[in-house]
């Protein structure tokens, strides 16, 4: 069970959002079994309240039950839009039949958006440039652009007097938030994993826009700003780790590397994952680790996950009716999606009567920008103990020229 009630992050600024513990796949791609939260905070001025961004429309009376314990939603003055993702947005026509005069506070791109998605077209204040801002009376919200995180229409909010950033889905975290609390202060961060929730979140939203990632960061420094609160979308509140926080993002999306090599295989009966132990035995002698992931049994974002710390990608795939196996192929299409790249790799894989796989893997990895390392070893059946020295050898390669070109650590 979880509190129906607001929670508060600072005097006269509230958390209205809620969990989201009964949607398996977020976007229809990722699995969260961890759930999400989707934030919205309420700000309540001496003249004036916002209400910075909403949530999906399926959690919309809690929501709304959450906000009336605060004030009246036919009074609230503006609705924030930092992003119209329908997480955040789905739940705003119902809002708008409980506040009808109620301001929208969005970029062009947004509103655009905002009129195909839910044929309103609500009275608004249309954000331009980084210099607008809007007085609550004693409270002054300064609207940032940042594109691309992670959609083009994208802005960030910045309450001054309080020093708080809200951002929207940058610097998130796949999890849902422990009854009762929003700030990381009243977290066990570690025993709720948030880290590496927010690893995984990264790896399946933001890899993509990562140069973008690193433009925002650059831009909130190169503006001074005075961050003591960051407040995202999803996840936790930050305050304690917050330049640790926005430091991981910009490690991410720079692109620096631990001393591991990501193995991603698909084995029908076995023959291909025969490889593995002899290839985990070449990176260790290269002084790195493997990371594992059989595509049959867990979900691709899993290795996404792991690639965004590793240099070096290693593929197993047996040959599928003259194909690469599909769940391997599926994997390949996210990697480019994702935009992946700039790492070494190699590639491996059994096969019974024709052995293509390997072959087309290693030109689909290279045409997505991975230095491949060595021919791909192709074998023909059950894996003999040349194979196994060959698989030894190939883990080696990979994991010494990747170590060395990325300085991993």
């Amino acid at each position: 069970m979880y509190s129906d009630q607001p929670l508060q992050l600072s005097p006269d600024i509230f958390w209205v959002g809620v969990n989201d513990t009964e949607t398996p796949l977020f976007e229809g791609l990722w699995n969260m079994p961890e759930g999400v939260s989707y934030n919205s905070y309420l700000v309540k001025g001496s003249e004036k309240t916002a209400l910075i961004d909403s949530v999906h429309e399926k959690k919309a009376q809690e929501h709304f039950g959450k906000i009336s314990q605060i004030t009246d939603i036919s009074k609230i003055d503006y609705l924030i839009i930092n992003h119209m993702e329908p997480d955040h947005t789905s739940a705003i026509p119902a809002l708008l039949q409980k506040a009808p005069n109620i301001k929208i506070v969005y970029t062009p791109i947004a509103q655009s958006i905002f009129k195909k998605f839910y044929g309103i077209d609500p009275q608004a204040i249309v954000i331009k440039g980084d210099d607008m801002t809007l007085s609550l009376g004693n409270k002054t919200l300064h609207f940032i652009q940042t594109p691309w995180l992670h959609w083009p229409e994208t802005m960030s909010t910045h309450l001054q007097e309080d020093k708080i950033l809200f951002c929207c889905d940058a610097f998130g975290a796949f999890k849902k938030l422990p009854q009762g609390a929003i700030m990381e202060s009243d977290i066990d961060m570690k025993k709720q994993n948030i880290c590496e929730c927010s690893q995984k979140y990264f790896a399946s939203i933001f890899n993509a826009q990562r140069e973008w990632v690193q433009k925002a960061i650059e831009k909130f420094e190169k503006m001074n700003l005075q961050i003591d609160v960051l407040a995202p979308s999803h996840g936790p509140v930050y305050t304690q780790s917050l330049k640790e926080t926005l430091s991981r993002w910009a490690a991410w999306s720079k692109g620096t590397y631990k001393k591991t090599v990501v193995v991603v295989y698909g084995s029908m009966y076995g023959m291909t994952a025969k490889c593995l132990t002899a290839i985990a035995d070449g990176i260790a002698e290269a002084g790195g680790a493997m990371s594992s992931f059989n595509l049959s049994e867990v979900h691709s974002v899993d290795a996404l996950t792991a690639l965004v710390e590793s240099p070096a990608l290693i593929v197993g795939t047996p040959t599928y009716e003259h194909e690469i196996f599909p769940k391997v192929a599926d994997f390949i299409n996210l990697l480019r999606t994702k935009k992946f790249s700039n790492r070494c790799a190699a590639v491996f894989g059994s096969f019974g009567w024709s052995g293509e796989a390997t072959r087309k893997t290693a030109s689909e990895l290279a045409a997505l920008g991975f230095e491949m390392v060595g021919e791909p070893l192709s074998i023909y059946g059950n894996p003999a103990d040349n194979d196994l020295q060959k698989a030894r050898q190939l883990g080696k390669a990979v994991a010494e020229k990747a170590f060395s070109m990325n300085n991993a650590k």
